[in-house]
Parts: structure tokens; C-alpha cells; sequence
């Protein structure tokens, strides 16, 4: 679990007024930190507390009231809406980047691409061996995130799916549970039979791993999120790549002054500077076009 506290040294010990708490989704961490870093350069006298973790975490601090703000992967459940009506929590959502999930293997993998069926059979187990898709003769080494993580939820719904009776698959038992998607792209650098995934600005200037191209199906053409080492703005905020996804905070619906304060500077002109600068995605169509 990552925490960082930052707090300008020209403060004195913060108020509940004056500090805000930040906890959840370990894609948006290094993101989160230097928000933070730049928003104090303004404001010396808010403190700020980031804890990483996973979405789940982060939803569930927001509603038991330990954390001002959620930062989420992944939309709310209904049963964390049921327990916010019990908390009288009313968690509102803000957009504040897009993100990518990108498929990483080892540089000396010789796979380049995969379908999302052949991924699915992968991380279900059904295909066990790189050379079932057309690599060499290795068992494959599945690492993934914890349950309580965003991208977890995301990549189990939208590559895993459901079986023929409705039924929502789930990842191979043999799948290599690791904290945070620094320790799996370190797991994935270190070993040429492993294949993980997670937000592609952890991974895109990373020469120790190589980036897959995806298909939706043999029929589509294959998409990279990364292009010569930087985030392929453009197929991401199009939905061509086929991972593509929102990265959300949640407040509740009557937060502080400087809660509302930090939001309104993540979405600012400055604020999707830093999400472009961070190998995220903006959702300023502006700084997209500038970018291109």
C-alpha cells in the first residue's frame, strides 16, 4: 500500500478544515502525488494525505468517513451505494482522466499481439502455454491485481466476461496475486513467461517490457496504447483500443470548501496538463489535439 502525506512547511498542524484525505486506486497514485505537489505550490496551507490500495479501498474509507475523496477505476457497486444510504454518505462522481489498461509480457516474449478471446483463455486458465498462441514452448506465468483493485474489477468484467449461463468468470486460481502495479510490472520485467496487466502509464516509457497490441477479434486490426514510447492519446479517448476506461474520484455530496477546491484544480487547464505530462489521458480535447 503507498501512502504519501504532503504538507507545506510553512503550515501549521492541519484543521479538519484545512486537511484533505485522499485514498484508493493504486493506478491513479503517481498521478494523485503530483497533483498534490503542484496544488500546495498554490495552496501552502492545505495538507494532503494519499494512500493507495485499490478502488475497493478507497470507496469504502470514503463511506465510513475516513477519506474526503475516493479514487476510483472502476464505477460504484450497488452495495456501496446500499451501506452509503446506511452511512448517509452520497458519493458524487467527478471524471478526472482516461486511462488505458495495457497487456505487458517480457521483452524477450516473441508475442506482439493477442485477441481479448485468447487473453480471456489465458487469465481463465484455459490456455496454459505460450505456444497455444503462437509463442514459445513456456508455461505462462498469469500475474495479477487484488480483488480490492479497480483495474481487477475492469479486466474481470470486460475480458473474462460470463459464461453461457450468465455466470461471471473468474481468473485462474494459478494467477499470481501482487499489490500494486509497480510490484507487477516488476514481477513481469523479471521473468520471460509472465504476462500481467494494468494502466498503461505505469509501463509506457519502460524499455524492460514490451506493450502488446490487442484485437477485439481476429477480425479487428491490432491497436498498441503506446506509440514510440508514449500514450497513444488518441485511440484511447476514441475507444479504439478496446481497453479503455474512465478514472473517477468520488466525495460525498456535501464535502469541505478545499475538497471541492482540489477537484475543481484537477480538472482546471493546469490540473489535465499534469494528466497528459503523467502519461494519463486528458479530457481536455484541447491539450488531445496539441499532443497529436
Amino acid at each position: 500500500m503507498f501512502l504519501l502525506f504532503l504538507q507545506s512547511c510553512r503550515t501549521n498542524e492541519g484543521t479538519k478544515e484545512n486537511t484533505v484525505v485522499i485514498k484508493g486506486s493504486d493506478t491513479m497514485v503517481n498521478l494523485t502525488q503530483k497533483w498534490v505537489e503542484e496544488y500546495l505550490k498554490i495552496h501552502p496551507e492545505i495538507s494532503l494525505q494519499v494512500t493507495g490500495g485499490g478502488s475497493g479501498i478507497g470507496i469504502t474509507a470514503l463511506l465510513n468517513g475516513t477519506a474526503d475523496i475516493a479514487n476510483m477505476s472502476r464505477d460504484l457497486k450497488s452495495n456501496e451505494l446500499k451501506k452509503g444510504e446506511v452511512t448517509h454518505i452520497e458519493p458524487v462522481q467527478y471524471k478526472v482522466a482516461l486511462d488505458g489498461i495495457a497487456l505487458i509480457v517480457n521483452p524477450k516474449n516473441k508475442i506482439d499481439t493477442l485477441t481479448i478471446e485468447q487473453i480471456k483463455g489465458i487469465y481463465s486458465g484455459k490456455i496454459k502455454n505460450w505456444k497455444e498462441v503462437g509463442g514459445e514452448d513456456l508455461e505462462i506465468v498469469k500475474y495479477g491485481r487484488e480483488n480490492s483493485s479497480g483495474t481487477y474489477e475492469y479486466f474481470k468484467e470486460r475480458v473474462l466476461g460470463k459464461n453461457e449461463k450468465g455466470k461471471s468468470i473468474d481468473f485462474a486460481v494459478s494467477t499470481q496475486v501482487l499489490q500494486g502495479t509497480a510490484a507487477l510490472g516488476e514481477a513481469v520485467a523479471k521473468d520471460i513467461k509472465g504476462i500481467g496487466y494494468g494502466g498503461v502509464g505505469y509501463f509506457a516509457r519502460r524499455d524492460d517490457l514490451k506493450i502488446i497490441y490487442l484485437k477485439d477479434s481476429p477480425a479487428h486490426k491490432a491497436v498498441s496504447p503506446v506509440v514510440n514510447g508514449e500514450v497513444n492519446y488518441k485511440v484511447i479517448r476514441d475507444g479504439v483500443y478496446p481497453l479503455s476506461r474512465y478514472l473517477y474520484c468520488y466525495t460525498n455530496h456535501q464535502p469541505k470548501n478545499s475538497v471541492i477546491d482540489f477537484i475543481n484544480f484537477m480538472l482546471s487547464e493546469k490540473g489535465q496538463m499534469i494528466v497528459k505530462e503523467m502519461e494519463y489521458i486528458p479530457l481536455n480535447e484541447k491539450l488531445l489535439i496539441e499532443s497529436n
